[in-house]
């Protein structure tokens, strides 16, 4: 399954690289999309827990379509 995960802010190349599953992808409003396949629930609440971790506040996420 692919997933976008958005914050409203510019993420660091530091903070980007805190998730490798993941690619950095354009966003218009000035934010951050990371894009990327994640395999089950359980990875999905680690990528969003780590975030958490971070003191990211994460603003959206959707399952992308194939």
């Amino acid at each position: 399954m692919r997933y976008q995960l958005s914050v409203a802010t510019p993420l660091s190349e530091r903070a980007v690289a805190a998730f490798p599953e993941l690619h950095r992808v354009p966003a218009p409003s000035g934010g951050t999309r990371l894009v990327g396949e994640v395999r089950d629930p359980a990875q999905l609440a680690e990528i969003v827990a780590r975030f958490g971790a971070l003191g990211l506040d994460l603003v959206d996420i959707h399952r992308l379509p194939g």
